[in-house]
């Protein structure tokens, strides 16, 4: 998982002091180095002279107006290395202040990114188990609505008729109500409704083939005027108000023989299809008061 902002600001801040850190340790563990390396030269120092005096030889780092070159560097180390002492003894001391500081920055630093990975840590365990609380329950939900669905498929659904898109349900104490809902499609078989369109044209072929003479039978000028609804762009049936009302007409078989047998053809080419059922439940106080929807989700 990616860290926080507040993570990886506080884990450059941490690289910073350490980068920091480095140059004086440096520093301190050269001041020893020099500190030891000077040491060593005041004791060589003292030592030579010794031996010089012991051996007879001279110390004086001038004689007889002749400077020494030897003797008098050996002088000069021993007598400059007191406070060469104290200066390097110096550096080494304010190195280590400067080091022991940022140490206790570096520390504070790290207490706090520990308390920040603390707290989100605990806050991630929490988060995790809210979703995993949130997902068991709607576990249960989805379990309790997948038994509701096949309890309305077994018992209710079945007793809906092919057309119905709504059946209601009421407690005998008329204080609870169930009402099913569903859509419907109607679809149309493409080969009777094109049997169909040719037998309506046929019709219209044998009764008025020049379609400029105005026909004087009501009837007819009725079933005219219904055709010519129901007959769209392209000639595409389509089912509707016009459609019902053309199969709910009683024709004579003998008079109107192509639109009996359109009839038929139609309406054995219409299916209903079911599709979205849905429940919706109402509760009320009194059979006296209105009916309330009950929240489901």
């Amino acid at each position: 998982m990616e860290k926080s902002t507040q993570v990886q600001a506080s884990e450059r801040i941490i690289a910073r002091l350490k980068k920091e850190l480095k140059p004086l340790k440096t520093q301190e563990a050269d001041a020893r180095r020099r500190w030891t390396l000077g040491y060593n030269a005041f004791l060589r120092a003292e030592n030579e002279l010794q031996k010089r005096v012991q051996k007879g030889l001279t110390v004086d780092p001038v004689s007889n107006g002749v400077v020494n070159k030897t003797v008098q560097k050996l002088w000069e180390t021993k007598n400059g290395w007191m406070a060469k002492s104290d200066e390097l003894t110096k550096q080494r001391d304010l190195a280590r202040e400067a080091i022991a500081k940022k140490e206790k920055e570096i520390l504070v630093a790290e207490t706090e990114l520990s308390e920040i990975l603390t707290t989100e840590k605990l806050q991630l365990e929490k988060t995790d188990s809210a979703i995993e609380k949130v997902f068991l329950m709607n576990d249960h939900v989805v379990e309790s609505l997948q038994a509701m669905d096949r309890f309305l498929e077994q018992n209710i659904y079945p007793n809906l008729s092919a057309k119905a898109t709504q059946k209601m349900l009421v407690s005998s104490d008329g204080l609870r109500k169930v009402v099913i809902m569903s859509n419907t499609s109607n679809e149309m078989d493409t080969e009777k409704v094109e049997q169909a369109k040719q037998r309506i044209e046929a019709f219209f072929e044998r009764i008025n083939p020049q379609q400029d003479v105005q026909l004087q039978d009501e009837t007819t000028q009725m079933l005219t005027e219904i055709l010519r609804d129901l007959l769209v762009v392209k000639f595409n049936v389509k089912p509707g108000p016009t459609l019902s009302r053309f199969l709910g007409l009683e024709l004579d078989a003998e008079k109107f023989g192509e639109l009996v047998e359109a009839q038929h053809l139609l309406g054995s080419a219409i299916s209903y299809k079911r599709s979205n059922m849905y429940v919706r439940l109402f509760t009320r106080e009194s059979t006296s008061d209105g009916w309330k929807p009950v929240r489901q989700s």
